[in-house]
């Protein structure tokens, strides 16, 4: 083969030369589009995560960092004569499936429940009395998932219930013997001391509409359904009630799990009812609370209804009870109802064994009366010759008729 001149040699070095530049710029623009593609697809998510844990992040930072009352405009603002500040903590306050990130402020009387919006400022969430306050430890009856019994504890107040988790077993611990000895202190200057509570019944019995039980600052809920019961003349277990307020006109009954104190539900709804999410001065007592109280004179926005009803396990329980005592009704077979010639009111009856005798009135008895039919046929129609039809047979023998 001759060779190639030097001129085509030459022409065929550029074009694969620049074959091969069209490769390289190829290659390298499928790179650029690829990473332009994954950048694009990862800028949500990299938005979406940091605005889910930018808020979580700062109260975790802040939680480190100790708070000055001294430069706590918040802090300073709850401060009176008669009020001094104790405590400030982070806790995971958990209800149902949520969880919030909360600063607590704890004083001598009051607990404020707070969101870090800086270093020094914090959003008010809720403001609570103290007296009015309620610890307890089941935690499963609160909230859902996982929780760790070691650092947490329900603490509540009307009407509400939560888990509070905190960062260590020795804050758990310190904050649960500071709320629990504050709640003993104040509840001792609680004045009155036992009140009238109206109880209303429903869905039990034939018992009485209402009645009006003298409770004390200490009763808790079950030891309140038990003299309820008493009064009401029911004989049962305490367990198989509920006792239900009703905080508002409109809203919905609210459910009590048996630790919480009616005495301060009822008081929170005698007191201002927008205290809470008020300022920092307290709100005035009215000057004749416990007269107000016996004569039902407390005005109707602010009255709060009890209600005893059984508790949804008993009311399980019997619908279950009820569905077992109903007589079953027995599902007819296929080859019975093939071969039957009565009323089909009979077909409901047990089937006769082939060791039972039959009586002549039977619908089984060979001298029943009444033509034998097949499907509604005479079995004089059906038989050919003296025997069945094969695909009678097969089927009876399937169904293991004699």
């Amino acid at each position: 083969m001759e060779s190639m001149s030097p001129q085509l040699e030459n022409i065929g070095q550029s074009r694969s030369a620049s074959l091969t530049g069209e490769t390289k710029i190829c290659v390298e623009s499928k790179k650029k589009m690829k990473t332009l593609t994954q950048r694009r697809q990862s800028a949500p998510s990299l938005v979406l995560s940091k605005a889910l844990t930018k808020s979580r992040n700062l109260s975790r930072e802040h939680c480190l960092s100790p708070i000055s009352p001294e430069t706590c405009p918040l802090v300073q603002s709850f401060l009176t004569g008669s009020r001094t500040f104790l405590s400030h903590g982070h806790a995971q306050l958990k209800i149902g499936l949520q969880t919030q990130e909360r600063h607590l402020f704890l004083f001598n009387d009051i607990l404020l429940i707070t969101k870090a919006k800086s270093c020094t400022h914090f959003k008010l969430k809720a403001r609570v009395r103290v007296c009015e306050m309620w610890t307890a430890s089941c935690m499963e009856e609160v909230c859902e998932g996982s929780t760790s019994p070691e650092k947490s504890f329900v603490m509540g107040w009307p009407t509400f219930n939560c888990v509070a988790t905190f960062s260590s077993t020795e804050q758990k611990e310190k904050w649960f013997s500071f709320i629990k000895s504050r709640i003993q202190e104040e509840k001792e200057k609680d004045d009155p001391k036992i009140i009238p509570l109206k109880i209303f019944a429903k869905d039990i019995g034939n018992c009485a509409f209402a009645k009006t039980l003298p409770v004390s600052h200490t009763d808790c809920a079950t030891e309140v359904i038990a003299m309820a019961l008493q009064q009401f003349g029911v004989s049962g277990c305490v367990k198989d009630y509920q006792l239900w307020v009703s905080s508002r006109k409109g809203d919905p009954p609210y459910p009590l799990i048996g630790h919480e104190f009616p005495f301060s539900i009822k008081m929170s709804h005698v007191r201002d009812p927008g205290w809470q999410n008020g300022g920092g001065k307290d709100a005035l007592t009215p000057p004749d609370l416990q007269g107000m109280l016996l004569l039902e004179q407390v005005p109707l926005e602010t009255q709060c209804q009890f209600i005893l009803k059984p508790s949804r396990m008993a009311a399980g329980q019997s619908m279950l009870d009820g569905v077992a005592q109903r007589p079953s009704r027995r599902k007819r077979s296929i080859m019975a109802w093939a071969f039957w010639r009565g009323s089909s009111s009979q077909l409901d009856v047990p089937p006769v064994s082939p060791t039972t005798p039959t009586s002549p009135l039977s619908p089984l008895s060979p001298t029943c009366a009444g033509p034998r039919r097949l499907f509604g046929q005479p079995l004089s129609a059906i038989f050919q010759g003296d025997a069945l039809p094969k695909s009678v047979l097969v089927g009876a023998h399937n169904y293991h008729l004699p």
